[in-house]
């Protein structure tokens, strides 16, 4: 029974190691996932281990054994995941913050998994006391209405430690390191401006990237910054390493857009340990997420946020700021919706009072007649965010559809959309979220950018999403072409022209775009080519039905537990 426990235990952070690590495709990630009943055990055994008197060292100890003894990972990288998540699962434990009944119930949503007791985690957000005004149609501009650029950065992952020619197929959660091991083939070799597998960016492709930006697009009005700087070593992150990797990368962009704002938020990938947010009121400095959010306010203040931003980055990692009269921009932490976040397994109601503030800030930008551009990292309704979370976000945005012009993501690494759909009328679209690709070629990824054209510059302006592009660059002939030859970034593809039938980006052509899918299967192609942002590797994979399936699902799932409109993809 011993050993079996043991193996229990290792499971679960093996399940954590894998899932914490984002960049591998959704359906990837849930070929990994375990039974319901087997995570429900592994659930069981750490919480006796924890009522049976083991401490800390000796569960970290068992799992490094028990990781050596079934070759599942390195002992370094079992040790350092367990080392950094043990205190918070056991915090949460010991103060009854958690219901073991019900963990596997969020942490395998997707998987339909029971609950012991679903009420326990249930909770909602008081609605707005002032009535939804009517819903005015929607007037596009015409071509000659003035417009804005708004630059998109999602994902960069910078690794100080990438080396070239170290081994790029290691194993690991991350390669192309010094301490990747041994190199047995010329192919296994990192290039020398980052590579495909399982490897995040060095310095340069990061620099030579933001250096293309700055020469390539000169009308950029303002940044947004959709999060995970840090690179993808779950195991041996530090609060100072990140700290250091935030202010070096928001000094590289300030360096070649001195003029230009930049409006951040906080990816999964930014805390340490990886993925942890805790709520503001764990005030303990070893739990807490405090010194992020302290360090978040300094860089970003620093960087030309306002100063009446500082008191909610500090509380929650969130804020709200006028970008230029009639347009607002509110940057929220999602992260707290992260399924994979263990402070999520609280049954927290409305963590950071997130939301209510959310609902607040739009109450009084629709009294202001200002239209919200939102940003954040996790998409409300993506299958790792927790699903009374989605549920509550999506009630927000009918009730302030008029209000919130356009929604801003990242976390995926692929390109997507996301509709939101009418509470009452299911099948009218009202908002259309963005999901930038990576910044990082992690995994089988060529490495991207988006610059939107907005509807802007007057203050009666819609500021809706009028088109976008994606600029890339293929890595493959980076390395082939040397150190000497800077990468060559090109335009992959505008939204508009490729796809011809969207004549405009609004909810209800990007829902007829969505349909049209269904049927045209020389359409999907050419959406599931973008999604991969037509990376070789993967698009050669092809897409089978289960695949067409799982993306359509993602484009207009925006709340998690509702499901309608994925059984209608699988009807046909």
């Amino acid at each position: 029974m011993c050993s079996l426990f043991l193996t229990f235990v290792s499971l679960s952070f093996v399940i954590l190691i894998n899932h914490s690590i984002q960049g591998a495709p959704s359906g990837e990630r849930r070929s990994i996932l375990p039974t319901c009943s087997l995570c429900n055990l592994v659930v069981r055994g750490i919480f006796q281990s924890f009522e049976i008197g083991l401490t800390d060292e000796d569960i970290v100890d068992n799992i490094a054994l028990t990781c050596i003894s079934r070759n599942l990972y390195e002992e370094e990288i079992c040790r350092g995941v367990a080392t950094a998540a043990i205190p918070t699962v056991r915090y949460i434990y010991n103060n009854s913050l958690v219901d073991p009944g019900n963990v596997c119930g969020i942490l395998m949503q997707e998987a339909n998994c029971t609950f012991s007791d679903r009420d326990k985690l249930e909770w909602s957000i008081a609605p707005s006391s002032i009535s939804k005004p009517d819903v005015v149609q929607l007037t596009l501009p015409s071509s000659e209405t003035p417009t804005i650029k708004v630059l998109h950065l999602a994902d960069p992952h910078w690794d100080p430690e990438y080396m070239e020619g170290s081994n790029a197929n290691c194993g690991n959660p991350l390669c192309c390191r010094a301490s990747s091991g041994t190199v047995n083939t010329v192919e296994d070799s990192a290039g020398y401006w980052g590579d495909y597998r399982k490897c995040d960016l060095p310095w340069r492709t990061l620099e030579s990237s933001v250096e293309n930006m700055s020469k390539q697009h000169k009308d950029i009005s303002y940044i947004i910054w959709t999060g995970d700087l840090v690179p993808h070593d779950i195991w041996s992150t530090s609060r100072e390493e990140n700290m250091l990797i935030h202010e070096r990368l928001l000094n590289l962009v300030k360096s070649y857009f001195p003029d230009t704002p930049i409006y951040p938020t906080l990816g999964n990938h930014d805390a340490h340990p990886v993925n942890t947010f805790a709520l503001p009121e764990i005030t303990d400095q070893e739990l807490g997420t405090g010194w992020l959010y302290q360090d978040a306010e300094r860089l970003w203040t620093k960087f030309g946020l306002p100063s009446e931003t500082s008191s909610t980055i500090r509380h929650g990692g969130y804020y709200t700021a006028l970008i230029q009269p009639g347009l607002r921009i509110v940057s929220l932490n999602t992260n707290y919706c992260y399924t994979f976040n263990w402070w999520t397994l609280s049954s927290a109601k409305d963590p950071a009072s997130l939301l209510s503030w959310l609902t607040k800030t739009l109450e009084d930008a629709e009294i202001a007649n200002e239209k919200v551009h939102i940003i954040a990292h996790i998409p409300p309704g993506n299958e790792d965010c927790w699903a009374i979370y989605s549920r509550e976000f999506d009630k927000i945005v009918n009730r302030f559809e008029s209000t919130v012009a356009a929604q801003f993501y990242g976390h995926t690494h692929n390109e997507e959309f996301k509709l939101f759909y009418d509470e009452t009328n299911t099948t009218r679209p009202v908002n259309v979220a963005y999901i930038a690709g990576s910044l990082t070629s992690f995994t089988n990824l060529s490495p991207s950018y988006r610059v939107y054209t907005i509807d802007g510059q007057r203050p009666d302006s819609s500021w809706s999403v009028l088109d976008f592009s994606t600029w890339t660059m293929n890595l493959t002939e980076a390395n082939q072409k040397g150190p000497m030859h800077l990468p060559e970034w090109f335009e992959l593809y505008q939204a508009k022209k490729e796809y011809a039938i969207m004549t405009d980006l609004s909810p209800k052509t990007v829902d007829d775009f969505f349909s049209r899918m269904l049927n045209d299967d020389a359409l999907f192609q050419l959406y599931f080519k973008n999604y991969y942002k037509a990376t070789d590797k993967m698009v050669s994979e092809g897409c089978d039905e289960k695949c067409r399936k799982t993306l359509l699902c993602r484009l207009v799932t925006s709340n998690i537990a509702d499901r309608g409109r994925c059984q209608r993809i699988d009807r046909k």
